[in-house]
Order: C-alpha cells, then structure tokens, then sequence
C-alpha cells in the first residue's frame, strides 16, 4: 500500500511540474513527423520494463517486453496486481490468460495499440481532431524527453499529453486531462530497457495461456446498419466494430458499437428496456455514461470523453 500511494504521489507532481511548462503549437508537418515517429517506435524497437496505469484511485502495475525477431514483434505483458493477467502477441496472433473474461475475438487496434503503442497507424487522421504542442522537456526514468501535447479542436474530446524519449522516440509516460488540465488518467514506465538483445525468457508464457480470435480492424459503413439510423453529430470518430456481447452482471446479450478518433474510444450499447437502469447522464471521474430510452431498447453511450460528447452519439440513434 506504502508503495502504490509512492507511486501516485511521484506520478502527480511530474504531472504538476510538466503543466507548468509553456506550450508551443507545431505546424502540422512538424507534428506528423513528431506523431509518426513514436507511432513507428512503439512497434520497432526493442525494449523491457514495467509500467504503472492509474485511472482515479485504482493502480495497476504491469511488465512488459517487446523484441523484433526476424522481422515480426513479438510482446509480453503481465498484471502484477490481483487476480493473475497475462497477454502474449506475436506478430497478430494473441493468447491471454484468462481469456473467458474477454469478447470471443479483438480487435486488431486493441492488439496493438496498448500502451506504449497508442498512436494510430495513421497519424494523419488524429490531426483532423487535434492539434500538436510542445510542451517541454522532463527526465523520465532516467531518459531524457521531449513532452508533446495533443490539443483538442473542438469540446468533444480531453487534452492528453506524453512523454517521447529523444534517443528512441518511444513514448515514455502519456496523460489524459480534464477539461481542466487535472490529471485523470496515466501510462508511466517506472523501469525500462531500450534497445539491445531482449532475454528470450521475458517472452515465454507464464501462465497457460488460450488463443484469442483477431479481426482485421476494418472501419464500418454505419449506412449499412440494418436496424438502426446512425448520424452522429461529433466529427472525428468512426465504427471500427460492432458485435454482440453479453457483458458483465447482464443477463441479456446487448450489440456492442465500438467508435474511435484514433486516440479515444467510446462505446455504445443497445439492449431491450431495463426499468432498473437509471436514464440520463452518470459520470466516475473522466468516464462519462448517457442512457436513453428508444421505443422498447435502452441505448447506453459510454467513454473516457466529456459529458457532451456521450450525449450526442446516445442521441444520434434512431430505429429504421
């Protein structure tokens, strides 16, 4: 416990020193290059560590490992925390333990974009929803970094700033803030290797692990929905899968449509009416939850966006 509360003390006041620094907007030439870069790194360069996540007051720590063998990028993460967790890719296949807690298959952008890999494939499309800034320059486990904020350009979406190592260009420590600038959510490596020969033994599984189905990752025409007339109104996002799912605590199976801007996701939910569910807006920390009640399903919009942003896409469904 001493530990975890160390841990989120240290996190906080890098975070409050790197918001004092003055930002400075980059072009977006300059920009691209910068999101490409660790976009690039993330995948082709070899490194090992362990990094802490905190969202609120829970805390997790993880340890990973990431080598290029013959070409292919082959990644180990493990939970250290709770209820044993473990993730296993090489090149697209996955294998997790345990793997019943998840969709009977992922999608590719899961299976690579975990952190420090957040970036999308395409960093152009990211600049149609944001902008770039840099911020400053911070040590971060004993490596020295460039810090770079993604801003806005419109109230739909938080700022979230990160950390690139100057040798690598890997990304070292992200945050997402509020509309405030408060700190709601991090990514921060606590131990890392960069570059060099990865121990073989890092990438072996530990726990007996169960192939997870990998789904090619292809944007969805939201034309296409048989049932429902989807227009939303926040620009930026796109279907990038839809499947039905049962899900925790819910005795009924409900259609799961997965929206991303290429740095956040949002999720929406329809299933038959709840009575018990309250409608309305419903918030825990930077997660904000829009219900709604159309004819006889109840739509449910939920993401780690602002309030205004659930709202609109709960709202812009309606039955064909």
């Amino acid at each position: 416990m001493v530990v975890k509360v160390y841990c989120q003390i240290v996190v906080i006041l890098g975070c409050l020193c790197a918001f004092s620094a003055q930002a400075t907007p980059l072009d977006k030439a300059e920009a691209q290059r910068v999101l490409a870069r660790s976009a690039s790194a993330a995948e082709a360069v070899s490194y090992t560590g362990n990094y802490i996540y905190q969202s609120g007051e829970n805390i997790a720590n993880y340890k990973i490992s990431h080598a290029i063998e013959n070409g292919v990028a082959a990644e180990h993460r493990e939970l250290l925390d709770g209820e044993p967790r473990e993730y296993l890719r090489v090149g697209d296949k996955v294998s997790m333990y345990p793997a019943q807690g998840y969709a009977v298959q992922l999608d590719r952008r899961y299976t690579s974009k975990l952190f420090p890999n957040h970036l999308p494939d395409d960093v152009s499309e990211l600049l149609h929803s944001y902008g770039v800034s840099k911020v400053g320059r911070e040590r971060v486990v004993g490596r020295e970094t460039t810090i770079y904020q993604l801003d806005p350009l419109d109230a739909y979406r938080y700022p979230q700033r990160f950390w690139v190592d100057d040798e690598s260009g890997l990304i070292l420590k992200w945050l997402m803030m509020g509309m405030r600038q408060e700190m709601v959510q991090s990514f921060s490596f606590t131990q890392i290797q960069v570059g060099g020969k990865i121990n073989q033994k890092l990438l072996k599984p530990i726990y007996p692990l169960r192939s997870v189905k990998v789904n090619d990752g292809a944007v969805l025409d939201l034309a296409e929905d048989k049932k429902w007339r989807i227009k939303p109104t926040v620009p930026g996002f796109k279907l990038i899968k839809k499947s039905t799912r049962s899900l925790p605590h819910k005795s009924r199976e409900v259609v799961h449509y997965l929206f991303s801007d290429g740095a956040v996701t949002l999720s929406v939910f329809v299933e038959p009416m709840n009575a018990n569910i309250p409608l309305g807006l419903a918030h825990q920390g930077a997660i904000h939850l829009y219900a709604r009640q159309v004819d006889q399903y109840l739509l449910s919009c939920l993401g780690e966006v602002p309030a205004v942003t659930v709202e609109r896409f709960a709202k812009a469904y309606t039955l064909r």
